[in-house]
C-alpha cells in the first residue's frame, strides 16, 4: 500500500518549496516552513519526501479543498499551533456542515516524528483510492520503533473511521478534545504493533466504536504494545457499530496496559479485557464508572462480561451503580449527529470526586517511564471548576518544567519532554558525569507549552547522564540511564 501511494503522489504536479512557503495552492512534493497566521489552500494532496521537513506554523489555517486530498507524511512533519494561536485544518465553506468525510487524513508512514499540537481538525475521513475511509490520524512506524508520535492539545471534529491510529514507535497522545468520531463505528485512539506510550486527559464523546482501543496485532515484533492510560473521560461511546460492541476501553490481542483514574460513562460497555490480552500484565484499577438516567442502555454493562476485566477494590460507581453522573454539567446527546457537539455539557467534576485520583505503585511496571507510573490527585480529564463550559482544547502546561525521560533505563533512544512559560533562547544539552557535554539537543529560540525531543544514544556507551534545560535564566537537570 506504501509503495502504491508513494507512485500516486509522485505522479502529481510537484512543486519543490524553499524554506519559507509563501503562498499556495498547494499540491504535490512540499517542504519547510509556513508562515504563521495565513490561509493555504490544498488543492488535492501534499507529500513529504523522506529527507525533507514541513512545519505548519502557528495561527494557519489549512483548507483542503479535495474530498480525496490528504497529507502524506514520510518526512518528519508538524503542527506548532499554540494555546492562543491554533492552527485550523477544515475544507471550503460550503462543505463545513456536511459532516465528516468532507477531505481524507494524515497519513505518516516511517516519517521519524509526527508532531501535532494545538490544532482543531475537522471533516476528515474521505475515501481512498481503494475506496476506504481515512483516519483522521494514521501512523504506521518503522519496525525498529523509531517513530516518535506526539498529538497533544488538539480537537478533532468528526471523523468517518478511526481518529487516530498508531502502528509501532512511541506515542503520546494527551489533552485532547476528540467528539464524534466513528461515523458508522471507527475507534477514537486505536494503538497497535508494539507501540509504547501514553493516553492520558483525553475528552471523548460520542466515539462510534471504541473509545481508546488498545492491542497487538502483528505477530514476530520484539515489543508488544504497551500503554498507560490514565486521567481520560470518555462517554456516549460504542452505539454506532454494528456487528460488535464499542466500549470504554478495550484492550487486546496480546496487549498490556495500565488503566487508572479514568471516568468511563454511559459507553455501550465501559472496560473489556479480552482473554487474548496480555492479561497478567494489564493493571486496571480506581477508574469511575456510571449510567445517566437518560443513557441509551438502562442495563450499562460497566465490566464486559465476556471478559477477565472486573470491578477491582478502588474502583467507584457514581450514585450507587446505575443513575448519576460527576460533572458540573451533563446530558449524553446520543443524537445521530455531529453538529449537537455536546455543547451543554461541562466535564469539571464536581467537588465530590476530588482528590479520589490514585497513583500506582512500583510493580506497575511500563517501560516507557521511569521507576513510576504517573499519578494525579483527581479523576477524569478536568479537575473542579464552576466556572462554565470548558470541553474544547486544554491550556498548554505553565512553568518551568523538565520531565523524567522515559523510557528510563534506555537503549538506544529516549524521549525528554519540557514546558516553558514563555517564548525564548533554550539549550538542552546531554552531558556525562564527568561534566563533559556529549550531545547538544536544542540550541534555538522556542515558543512557550510542552516541547518534546527525541535522544539516539547508539554511539555512547552505557552509563549515567545528565540532561540539562536552560531558558531564560532558568535551569534544570536530569538523570538517565542508558543500559546496551
Amino acid at each position: 500500500m506504501r509503495t502504491f501511494l508513494i507512485l500516486f503522489l509522485l505522479t502529481l504536479h510537484t512543486t519543490l518549496y524553499a524554506q519559507t512557503i509563501s503562498s499556495g495552492p498547494l499540491s504535490g512534493a512540499i517542504k519547510g516552513t509556513t508562515l504563521p497566521n495565513k490561509t493555504y489552500i490544498i488543492t488535492d494532496s501534499i507529500l513529504v519526501n523522506p529527507a525533507d521537513s514541513l512545519h505548519v506554523s502557528a495561527g494557519d489555517t489549512i483548507i483542503m479543498q479535495s474530498v480525496n486530498g490528504a497529507m502524506f507524511a514520510f518526512g518528519k512533519f508538524y503542527f506548532d499551533g499554540t494555546s492562543t494561536n491554533p492552527i485550523v485544518v477544515t475544507v471550503p465553506a460550503n462543505r463545513r456542515n456536511l459532516g465528516p468525510g468532507q477531505w481524507g487524513g494524515i497519513v505518516a508512514d516511517s516519517c521519524g516524528i509526527l508532531s501535532i499540537k494545538f490544532t482543531k481538525i475537522y471533516g476528515a475521513g474521505g475515501t481512498n483510492l481503494a475506496g476506504h475511509a481515512y483516519r483522521t490520524i494514521d501512523v504506521t512506524a518503522d519496525y525498529q520503533n523509531l517513530q516518535q508520535t506526539i498529538f497533544t492539545d488538539n480537537l478533532i471534529n468528526g471523523t468517518v473511521d478511526d481518529a487516530i491510529g498508531v502502528h509501532g514507535g512511541t506515542c503520546s497522545i494527551l489533552r485532547n478534545v476528540c467528539k464524534y468520531c466513528g461515523a458508522p463505528d471507527g475507534d477514537n485512539i486505536n494503538i497497535k504493533s508494539g507501540t509504547y506510550g501514553e493516553i492520558a486527559y483525553n475528552i471523548v464523546w460520542a466515539a462510534g466504536g471504541s473509545a481508546i482501543k488498545i492491542n497487538a496485532d502483528t505477530k514476530g515484533l520484539t515489543r508488544l504494545t504497551n500503554i498507560c492510560v490514565h486521567n481520560n473521560t470518555c462517554v456516549a461511546c460504542g452505539w454506532r457499530r454494528t456487528g460488535e460492541t464499542g466500549y470504554g476501553i478495550l484492550v487486546d490481542a496480546s496487549a498490556r496496559a495500565e488503566i487508572y483514574n479514568n471516568i468511563f460513562g454511559d459507553n455501550n460497555q465501559d472496560i473489556e479485557i479480552t482473554t487474548a490480552a496480555d492479561t497478567l500484565r494489564v493493571h486496571c484499577d480506581n477508574n469511575f464508572l456510571f449510567g445517566s438516567a437518560d443513557s441509551l442502555d438502562q442495563m450499562i454493562d460497566f465490566y464486559a462480561p465476556d471478559g477477565v476485566a472486573r470491578q477491582q477494590a478502588n474502583d467507584k460507581y457514581m450514585a450507587g451503580q446505575t443513575k448519576g453522573y460527576p460533572f458540573v454539567r451533563y446530558k449524553p446527546w446520543f443524537a445521530n449527529d455531529f453538529n449537537s457537539l455536546d455543547s451543554n455539557n461541562d466535564y469539571h467534576i464536581v467537588a465530590l470526586y476530588a482528590n479520589k485520583g490514585f497513583t500506582p505503585p512500583v510493580s506497575w511496571t511500563n517501560p516507557a517511564f521511569a521507576g513510576q507510573l504517573p499519578g494525579d490527585v483527581n479523576v477524569g480529564a478536568l479537575a473542579t471548576s464552576t466556572t462554565g463550559v470548558n470541553n474544547t482544547v486544554v491550556n498548554e502546561p505553565t512553568g518551568f518544567v523538565l520531565k523524567q525521560n522515559y523510557p528510563n533505563p534506555f537503549n538506544p533512544s529516549t524521549t525528554i519532554q519540557y514546558a516553558l512559560p514563555h517564548e525564548g533562547s533554550v539549550t538542552l544539552t546531554v552531558f556525562n558525569l564527568i561534566g563533559q557535554s556529549v550531545r547538544t539537543l536544542v540550541n534555538e529560540v522556542q515558543g512557550a507549552g510542552l516541547h518534546t525531543v527525541r535522544f539516539d544514544a547508539s554511539n555512547l556507551p552505557s552509563g549515567v547522564y545528565l540532561y540539562k534545560l536552560q531558558s531564560g535564566g532558568m535551569t534544570n537537570v536530569g538523570r538517565m540511564l542508558l543500559l546496551k
